[in-house]
């Protein structure tokens, strides 16, 4: 049996909760939009933090999802990536949507951002 230490059990939930949100803060609202993409990923300023919204076609990927964000260079002064936060991709008339929520701050750093599906896994890059 593998057991992982509490300190690094710790690190795991920050990055988990703090890195996506950090750099997906924007100004906005958060409106359903058609899209002709695979995946859309962005952000909206939100109270303590950021909305995360993932939006597909209504045939893209859905259902119970992992989403995963990662500051693409040096990661010295950036925020922590989140890595596998499970969420529900569904139908939202004619697309599938969700959106998370993460404290968060803007960087301004680039984002590596992979939504992991059980019918597929698409990554975005994003700037936020």
């Amino acid at each position: 049996m593998t057991t992982i230490p509490a300190v690094g059990k710790l690190g795991a939930m920050a990055a988990i909760v703090a890195a996506p949100a950090i750099l997906l803060v924007g100004a906005g609202t958060a409106q359903a939009f058609e899209i002709h993409i695979p995946l859309a990923v962005w952000g909206t300023s939100a109270p303590g933090g950021v909305d995360v919204h993932v939006q597909t076609p209504i045939d893209g990927l859905s259902g119970w999802c992992t989403y995963t964000s990662i500051a693409q260079g040096n990661p010295i002064g950036k925020p922590l990536p989140a890595i596998g936060v499970p969420f529900y991709l569904g139908p939202a008339g004619d697309v599938n949507e969700a959106s998370l929520w993460f404290p968060a701050w803007p960087t301004g750093s680039t984002w590596d951002t992979t939504v992991s599906c059980p019918n597929g896994t698409m990554t975005v890059v994003s700037a936020w």
